[in-house]
């Protein structure tokens, strides 16, 4: 079985250079980058909003440079991506934040999102005004809001882009252990831990290390 997630013969320079790896089905994997910028340019890469220079990140068997726009759309919103301090639009407020993606994508009524939008919130640990603006957050608190929205999505594939970067450490091993807990609700989900060291996934559970050295994968 094609694995969900593909890098195949990958050259982005000077963080690519004919990369090749498979993210299982099922997987859990930490990325160890080797950089900050490194983090957040590979994570483009796998969004599918960084074109490759060569090669192909194959998303759920899709290529997204081959795709159109709406295609692109439509397979995005089968991913959850979790943004460095929580990639907030910052003239919207929480809840919206949350739910935004959600409207474009899914079936459901507005309150029936905002309602799925919350609970999110809940469970990913806000504790705050659903409706403040994201400027006036906590480090944590904007953390919370990045996550609410992976977890709201119910993704078959998660990226998490240092999602415990700017945390304390009893609060960094809550948001690991709830997205272990997530990760294993659906099966199959290939969840993705980018970071710039490794050990960031310690304390959430068993996952596979790999590290992106010289442009390739070991």
């Amino acid at each position: 079985m094609e694995a969900p997630v593909r890098i195949v013969d990958a050259f982005l320079p000077p963080l690519l250079e004919g990369a090749n790896h498979d993210f299982a089905k099922g997987s859990v994997t930490e990325v160890v980058a080797g950089g900050e910028d490194a983090c957040g340019i590979l994570l483009e890469a796998l969004s599918g909003l960084r074109l490759l220079e060569g090669g192909k990140i194959l998303l759920l068997g899709e290529d997204p440079a081959e795709l159109s726009r709406e295609e692109l759309c439509a397979l995005r919103s089968r991913m959850g991506v979790f943004h460095r301090g929580g990639g907030l639009i910052s003239n919207l407020k929480v809840l919206e934040n949350v739910a935004l993606p959600l409207l474009y994508h899914s079936p459901e009524g507005a309150g029936a999102i905002a309602e799925r939008a919350a609970a999110a919130l809940e469970r990913a640990g806000y504790r705050g005004n659903l409706f403040e603006l994201p400027g006036r957050l906590s480090a944590s608190q904007r953390a919370a809001a990045g996550f609410a929205r992976v977890l709201a999505a119910d993704p078959e594939i998660a990226v998490y882009d240092r999602l415990s970067g700017d945390l304390h450490e009893d609060e960094r091993e809550a948001f690991l252990h709830e997205a272990f807990a997530f990760h294993r609700e659906r099966p199959g989900r290939v969840t993705i831990f980018l970071g710039p060291r490794a050990g960031s996934i310690a304390a959430g559970g068993a996952g596979t290390v790999v590290h992106l050295t010289k442009g390739r994968f070991a």
